[in-house]
């Protein structure tokens, strides 16, 4: 199996590592979210510091493997799947990231208090979906318990999915036709747009990761 071999594994600790990074990045999300549903200027600002360092770090990790991959002997079929691993992952945090930079531009006051409860619970369903991702990667040698956990991220998907499509976009629509000012709406709009990408990246990691474990069983 080639993810036992000495070069692999090493890349692999780095992978680990890249996605843990990303995994903080959507919990400072969830924080920065937390913050502004809680009309807490001050903490928006220090959550979004925090995720933009750890979307830094996650990075810089990338960058890293990246300059690992290009220095070893690998097949060409084991460094394409590492490749698309990290970044799709990389697309995690980028969202993470672009959801709560956008909430800072946003005045919380306007929301009104139901939407921004709604909002909340999306956010911890997005921190489930990124913890459930990153276990996945802890069962990658074991291809059966793999299988199992990717497919409890492809059901927390369906289930954020739904949340959006019966609870959140309902709401956001009843605030939008209350609001008249329209650039609120949008940046909500493209807010929501970024946390469900969240949700669609981790289910994509997870596929990648299902594939690494039936591919080098």
């Amino acid at each position: 199996m080639w993810l036992g071999r000495q070069k692999e594994r090493k890349v692999l600790e780095l992978c680990k590592g890249h996605l843990d990074r990303v995994v903080k990045t959507v919990a400072g999300m969830r924080k920065t979210v937390y913050a502004f549903c809680d009309l807490d200027a001050s903490k928006v600002n220090g959550a979004f510091e925090e995720v933009f360092k750890d979307e830094r770090e996650a990075d810089k990790l990338k960058r890293e493997i990246l300059d690992e991959l290009s220095k070893g002997m690998f097949h060409p079929i084991n460094r394409e799947e590492i490749i698309r691993l990290i970044l799709t992952a990389e697309d995690v945090a980028d969202n993470a990231k672009a959801a709560s930079r956008k909430l800072n531009l946003i005045p919380p006051k306007k929301i009104s208090m139901r939407l921004r409860s709604k909002l909340k619970e999306f956010s911890d369903n997005l921190l489930k979906i990124a913890n459930l991702t990153g276990d996945v990667f802890k069962a990658l040698k074991k291809p059966s318990e793999t299988l199992a956990r990717a497919q409890a991220v492809e059901e927390m998907e369906e289930k954020i999915d739904d949340f959006l499509a019966e609870v959140m976009l309902p709401e956001v629509l009843a605030f939008c036709n209350r609001l008249r000012n329209v650039c609120i709406p949008l940046m909500l709009r493209e807010t929501i747009e970024n946390m469900e990408n969240v949700a669609d990246r981790c289910e994509d990691v997870a596929d990648i990761m299902r594939w690494i474990a039936i591919s080098s069983a």
